[in-house]
This record gives structure tokens, C-alpha cells and sequence, in this order.
């Protein structure tokens, strides 16, 4: 069997592939790199000009790839190297348009929304590397749910609980924890009890940090890709699923949360609206993302844009 090695996000959503891959493939041939969206092309780039051999099969989910990076995986498919790459972002789906190897999903058939986890899942169960458990079913879902943001509609607390221990804990840890649940044959993900209580504790800081950003955000009206939005913006580097929601669901009046994380220079927005869709708002930004949760990067235009014209308002807001 061929070395393998996985390309992932470094979210719940792209570091869960790499748990499914160890269950998958023997420990010995698989290795995997989960890192940020701005350094998915820096670090495959580098991978390729270091191991030159094609002997290696690569698998990317979760994360896209620009044009120059997915021409030379190209070069490779076309020498014999196996690129499997699986995506569920809607930004990502010309790349699936364009390349055979490229696997873009947004929504299942049935209209269910997809998750990388969940395609990877799907994927290796359909080429016989994994099989198909109840806990591993559950375990799926519960990423599928939280990053997709059904957990919300379907009151589903587990989800949202699994994603605050992802952060909560360090990557290793989780491994540790999580790993050999999914190993067991039987019965139904749970927590550990020190867990639970992390869990606890956490909900509270969210609950507390969420009263003080309300009270800080900035209404604004702006002109995004042709069209005039009302935005409600907030600097935030903490629990963005979570705030960029409650501030939607307290103020109907805007169309989308806006949360500006200077750190990491990062903008990301949620909206609740059915009827709007954050493609629309970060593809001009040259941002992607999903319908209902999407992000751009923090640049001279988006900084003047979303920051520096509503900052210094007379009220504090626009």
C-alpha cells in the first residue's frame, strides 16, 4: 500500500478527516498536515517540490487549493500520483468543475447539507478503508451538524459541545480522547466526566462574552458587490459561530454579523436570513465560505470598509 498523506482545515471540520484517515489507513503510511486557508497552497507547494516521487497518495479536504497549486497536482495525476481532493465549500466548486480529481459537494442529494467530514467519511467507506459504525455515524453527524450549522436548528447541544472541547483542549489531547470512542463498536459518543465539566464552565464564558459584544457592535450600512447591506460589526476573536449568531437573532434589522478579528487578521459573518446568502457578500471581498457562515482576510479595503468609516462614529455607530 501507498504512503498516504491528508491535506486538511484546522477546524473541527478538517481535523476530524485526519482521525477517519488513522482509522483507515495502517499508522505507518499515514501522516497528515492540518493548517490555516492562507497556508494550504505555501505548504502543498512545498510538499510537492520536497517529495518529487508519486508514489504518495494525497488527499485534500476541507480547504480548496488556487489555480497554481492545482496545476501542478495535475502535472501529478497526469505522471500517475492519486490526488483525491474533498471539498463541501461553494467556492470551491469551479476547481470541481474544472479537474476530475477534485470532489466539490455542497448538499446531498436530499438537500442535507455536507461536511467535509462526512464526504471523506462516505468516501472511505465506498472504497472499502473504513467501516461503517454507529459511533462512527454519530461522531460524523455531530461534525456535520456543527459545521454546517444545522446543530442550531435541530437543538442539537452535542454538536455544539463537541466543537468548544476541539478548542478547549489541545489537538493531542482530543486525538486521545476522541480516537478510541470512535474505536469502540457499541453505544453512543459521549463526553468524560472532566470533559463535561470543561464543557460547563466554557458555556458560561460564552454566555458572558456574548452580553458584552452585543453591547458593542456597530450598525452599518455598506455597498458590498453591487448591492447595499446592513451590517452589524464587532471585533471578536473568541466563539465567532456562536456570537456572529446571537447577534443576528437580537437584531433583526441587519442582514449578516460581521466580526473582525484584528489577531489573526480575519474577518468572519454569519447571517440567519433564509433568503440571503454570504457568497454573496464575501466572493467580492475574495473571501468563500458557506450560505450562512463564510470569512475573508482582513486587508487595507476590507479594514477601511468594515472598520476604520464606522469606528469613530459621534454614537459609536453607523
Amino acid at each position: 500500500m501507498n504512503k498516504v498523506h491528508l491535506f486538511s482545515h484546522n477546524d473541527l471540520d478538517g481535523f476530524s478527516p485526519a482521525l477517519l484517515g488513522k482509522l483507515a489507513f495502517p499508522e505507518d503510511k499515514f501522516e497528515y498536515s492540518c493548517v490555516s486557508i492562507g497556508r494550504i497552497d505555501q505548504i502543498i507547494t512545498e510538499f510537492l517540490e520536497t517529495n518529487k516521487e508519486t508514489g504518495i497518495d494525497l488527499y485534500i479536504t476541507d480547504i480548496s487549493v488556487n489555480e497554481e497549486v492545482a496545476k501542478m497536482l495535475q502535472k501529478r495525476v497526469q505522471k500517475g500520483q492519486k490526488v483525491v481532493l474533498i471539498d463541501h465549500h461553494a467556492s470551491a466548486i469551479p476547481l470541481g468543475d474544472k479537474y476530475k480529481w477534485a470532489h466539490v459537494q455542497p448538499v446531498y442529494e436530499d438537500g442535507t447539507k455536507t461536511a467535509a467530514t462526512s464526504l471523506f467519511y462516505d468516501y472511505l467507506v465506498e472504497q472499502t478503508y473504513l467501516k461503517k459504525t454507529p459511533i462512527l455515524d454519530e461522531y460524523v453527524e455531530l461534525v456535520r451538524q456543527f459545521d454546517t450549522w444545522d446543530w442550531f436548528a435541530n437543538q442539537n447541544e452535542k454538536a455544539k459541545q463537541l466543537n468548544h472541547l476541539f478548542y478547549l483542549i489541545s489537538r493531542d489531547e482530543f486525538q486521545q480522547a476522541v480516537l478510541p470512542v470512535l474505536q469502540s463498536e457499541e453505544g453512543a459518543f459521549q463526553f468524560s466526566e472532566r470533559h463535561q465539566t470543561l464543557l460547563e464552565v466554557e458555556e458560561k464564558k460564552i454566555e458572558k462574552y456574548i452580553r458584552e459584544k452585543q453591547k458593542q457592535m456597530m450598525k452599518a450600512s455598506l455597498t458590498i458587490g453591487g448591492k447595499e447591506w446592513k451590517a452589524g460589526i464587532v471585533f471578536a476573536e473568541n466563539y465567532q459561530s456562536e456570537l456572529g449568531n446571537a447577534l443576528c437573532l437580537e437584531d433583526e434589522e441587519i442582514d449578516f454579523s460581521a466580526m473582525v478579528d484584528m489577531g489573526r487578521r480575519k474577518i468572519g459573518f454569519r447571517t440567519v436570513k433564509e433568503n440571503l446568502s454570504l457568497i454573496d457578500v464575501v466572493s467580492p471581498l475574495g473571501g468563500g465560505g458557506h450560505p450562512k457562515a463564510a470569512g475573508c482576510s482582513l486587508t487595507k479595503e476590507t479594514f477601511e470598509l468594515f472598520v476604520q468609516s464606522h469606528l469613530f462614529q459621534e454614537d459609536g455607530r453607523s
